[in-house]
């Protein structure tokens, strides 16, 4: 069985951030670090990892304000070069300077950047059900979501609240899918009710996002750099035609569809688990 440490590091700016260390002793493979969607927390990716670390070791990271990491007192910093940095300064306390990178939604954009600014870094990218511009429709649905209660009697109350929520489209995930999707976001209480596990101001700092700069750069910065797209087959983040302008910038560009999934994909899926072992594969 892998071992499990949890560990964290301090930022710059004073931060404890919280992380997940998978590890084989014997494993000489490349490193897997993965990069959650936005408020969600790094347990999230147990069952992925589960699967993945009979070769490899991974590492799994709470964004500042969710989970275990601290709370920053600026809303303001909760933004994608704070959490960029935050991963190199990750990587630095483990002594990493080479690694995968699967990043959901808020990941992926993050590695995107990463690859902009420290290409060196990133031996190869999955980039789950996002790119370079993001729906419209959905960042407005998101931006929403934040602003609705998000206080429930049970994680079973909130997984069927994110489903009518965030994933109405998705039309072949039980019940107990969605209770332990929410289970990623929220946490129980001293009353014992299920609240979201990340600072209120994270969310304030969600709905006043803005597009910042031009993310086909940070796309077109993978272009040495082995990558796979993994998109929902409802999904209105990462739009067909999106993906089908990243598949013409980048001639080894590969791609996965996920049959009734809006986003995001939950990688546990047999076509997600399917394209993820054949990328590794080849890296």
């Amino acid at each position: 069985m892998p071992e499990l440490d949890k560990r964290s590091f301090t930022t710059h700016d004073g931060l404890p951030i919280y992380y997940r260390d998978y590890h084989r002793k014997t494993s000489d493979r490349l490193p897997f670090l993965s990069l959650a969607r936005s408020s969600a927390i790094s347990q999230g990716f147990h069952g992925l990892t589960l699967r993945l670390v009979a070769q490899r070791r991974i590492l799994c990271m709470d964004w500042r304000g969710c989970g275990q990491s601290a709370w920053d007192p600026d809303y303001k910093h909760y933004g994608f070069e704070a959490d960029r940095d935050d991963v190199f300064e990750m990587l630095g306390a483990e002594d990493l300077n080479r690694v995968i990178i699967i990043g959901t939604s808020r990941g992926a954009i993050i590695a995107m950047l990463i690859a902009m600014t420290r290409p060196d870094l990133l031996a190869g990218a999955v980039l789950n059900d996002i790119g370079p511009v993001v729906g419209q429709a959905d960042l407005e649905r998101l931006q929403r979501a934040f602003a609705l209660d998000s206080t429930f009697a049970s994680f079973e109350e909130a997984g069927r609240a994110m489903h009518e929520r965030l994933g109405r489209a998705v039309t072949n995930l039980s019940d107990e899918a969605w209770t332990d999707h929410a289970r990623q976001t929220y946490r129980r209480g001293p009353d014992g009710k299920a609240r979201p596990d990340f600072d209120p101001g994270y969310a304030r700092g969600f709905r006043e996002v803005e597009a910042g700069g031009d993310m086909w750069v940070a796309f077109d910065a993978l272009s040495t750099i082995p990558t796979l797209a993994i998109r929902g087959e409802h999904s209105d983040v990462l739009e067909s035609e999106t993906l089908d302008e990243m598949a013409a910038r980048k001639d080894d560009f590969l791609t996965a569809t996920i049959p009734g999934r809006m986003p995001c994909s939950f990688l546990d899926e047999p076509e997600s688990l399917a394209a993820i072992d054949s990328f590794l594969a080849t890296v």
